[in-house]
């Protein structure tokens, strides 16, 4: 029988866990088996010590969710998984625009300021804006600047201000 298509949804999974090496492999391939979409992976370090947050940004059905959280805290180093819908947390990603002197307008400006964005640096022949968002914004403002006039782009992994997991969350043997 023809196996049914699951409809995913995007999905923020944090996981504190150790800092051990072996560890992502173990992670992705969990997610390999599973035949979810990795979009977006982050690891960095926390204010305690040996403890890393590794973020996934990851479609999974929302039948499937549960058995991942569960099979990924299943691996010894993890402490916890949890998973966010990408609104739902103070996350967002920072966007760098790379942009030619020939844009310099007063509706330029306008734009800039309108989506609260900076100017990082400025060179001979070019200048780099600046902005905080989500996916969606910063596409958006991608969208405004896209050009000859845009030279280049990227985009950060998510970005927490503030922890994700309070220490309430760990439970230690």
């Amino acid at each position: 029988m023809k196996k049914q298509p699951t409809t995913s949804t995007q999905y923020v999974i944090a996981i504190y866990s150790e800092d051990k090496k072996g560890l992502l492999g173990q992670v992705l391939i969990l997610f390999n088996k599973m035949n979810y979409e990795v979009n977006g992976l982050n690891v960095s370090r926390t204010d305690i010590s040996d403890i890393v947050l590794i973020t996934i940004e990851a479609l999974v059905p929302e039948a499937g969710l549960a058995t991942l959280l569960r099979k990924l805290e299943k691996i010894v180093e993890v402490y916890r998984a949890s998973a966010f819908m990408p609104g739902e947390t103070g996350l967002e990603k920072v966007g760098f625009f790379r942009l030619s002197k020939e844009i310099f307008s007063a509706s330029f400006w306008a734009l800039v300021q309108k989506y609260g964005a900076v100017v990082s640096s400025i060179s001979e022949d070019a200048l780099v804006i600046r902005k905080f968002g989500s996916d969606k914004n910063l596409q958006e403002f991608y969208g405004q600047l896209d050009g000859p006039h845009l030279l280049g782009f990227c985009k950060s992994g998510l970005i927490a201000e503030e922890s994700l997991l309070s220490m309430e969350h760990f439970e230690y043997a």
